[in-house]
């Protein structure tokens, strides 16, 4: 098996730039990044098909070569997110080699390459839709009921992203707070458990796991089992999704963004948003962060979540 320094003296050799993307991705990989990982290796395919044979050296990157491996990205009719996806991951492995010195471009290749992703479907529904969704007769099919469970529950805790709700185990809750790191950002979250929250735990409670709710098999189950059950999720969503009076398109994501919007449309400060979220990205945002009290932030959420939480507290609690 060739290790991690072998590969590196492959690349500070030859300078070839699919050996120094699998580089890359091996790294990502390393550090729990199996996501980013999974994309590294999907570019690492898209542009050995499109080179060809022979070795694909880091100097032969110019403004020419980049725009005809998007025009051939285009030609297999991917999607805009896809290309654009691809296009950045090779962005980023010829950055990373400029950094590390491994070649001095006379130009910057990507310059006039302006890629951006679309947001292909409206990611947020209103509270008559989440209505819709917990109001739903789902008492004949356990899974979908489950499936909405975790949709309500995500929305409850202040857009609990599904990865992050997937990995919860007892040792997440601290009296009545829910206390975890963002697996993505590793951001600490704080979200106080409200009793509606409380009966959709102890609804999936397991004595034999540590586990909160049953979406995986175990704590340290693999990347791959949690893309598996994230499938699953999405397609039990959509199946929901498409039973409201109106269809709409559920997915993971839209639990999360429906709870930004609703915070957004009752003028909730983009400070308190952006923590409950757990998102890093705006510097002026974390220097407010600090001085937030945590009672901010649960007051806002009872605002957002008042009718779900009074519909899933007075609901029978069915196993």
């Amino acid at each position: 098996m060739v290790t991690l320094q072998e590969r590196e003296k492959k690349v500070h050799v030859c300078g070839d730039v699919l050996s120094y993307m699998d580089c890359l991705g091996k790294e990502k990989y390393d550090s729990g990044k199996e996501g980013t990982a999974g994309l590294y290796k999907a570019t690492h395919h898209q542009l050995e098909q499109f080179w060809g044979k022979g070795t694909f050296h880091l100097k032969r990157v110019n403004s020419h070569l980049v725009q005809d491996f998007v025009t051939y990205l285009q030609s297999l009719s991917l999607s805009q997110n896809s290309v654009s996806n691809y296009t950045s991951i090779f962005r980023a492995t010829y950055n990373a080699a400029v950094s590390e010195k491994l070649v001095t471009p006379k130009e910057n290749p990507f310059q006039k390459v302006y890629l951006r992703p679309v947001q292909t479907y409206k990611r947020s529904v209103g509270m008559d839709v989440i209505k819709e969704i917990t109001n739903l007769n789902l008492k004949s099919n356990k899974r979908l009921d489950f499936a909405r469970d975790l949709f309500l529950f995500s929305f409850m805790a202040c857009g609990m992203a599904f990865v992050d709700l997937a990995h919860l185990t007892r040792a997440n809750i601290r009296g009545n707070v829910l206390v975890y790191y963002r697996v993505k950002t590793r951001t600490e979250i704080r979200v106080t458990i409200t009793p509606g929250m409380r009966r959709l735990l102890d609804k999936y409670v397991d004595v034999g796991s540590d586990l909160l709710f049953p979406v995986l098999k175990s704590i340290d189950a693999s990347y791959e089992n949690y893309k598996v059950a994230l499938r699953t999720y999405n397609r039990r969503l959509a199946t929901i999704g498409n039973k409201l009076s109106t269809p709409v398109k559920l997915t993971s994501y839209v639990a999360r963004h429906s709870w930004a919007m609703r915070a957004k449309v009752n003028l909730v400060p983009i400070s308190v948003i952006s923590q409950a979220l757990g998102h890093t990205s705006e510097k002026t945002t974390q220097f407010y962060l600090s001085s937030l009290d945590q009672t901010v932030i649960d007051q806002v959420n009872l605002k957002i979540i008042n009718y779900v939480e009074k519909w899933v507290s007075k609901k029978p609690c069915e196993n």
